[in-house]
């Protein structure tokens, strides 16, 4: 598989010696070696090839805490605000 669409941060599915397993891609070495933390549990394998790397799923660019609010609530204007907690209740 083809390295360059690859990030740091992304999910990689893995077969190596056999053994196939889930990764997160860690970082990335110059001889192109690849490290990787196994999602799954009993994998010892902390680096791979490209050629080992099987399937690939990019992480999401996009983060709730930087994504504008998509409706903004309506907020009550201060004086009604205010007149409705002296009388007691809107609807009074």
């Amino acid at each position: 598989m083809r390295t360059s669409s690859i990030r740091t941060g992304d999910i990689v599915y893995c077969n190596k010696r056999g053994r196939t397993f889930h990764a997160k891609v860690h970082k990335f070495n110059a001889d192109g070696t690849i490290y990787v933390v196994p999602i799954e549990r009993n994998i010892s394998y902390r680096h791979v090839e490209a050629s080992e790397i099987a399937d690939h799923w990019a992480r999401s660019t996009t983060t709730r805490r930087g994504a504008p609010a998509a409706k903004t609530q309506p907020t009550l204007e201060l004086p009604l605000a205010l007149e409705a907690c002296t009388r007691g209740g809107v609807y009074d």
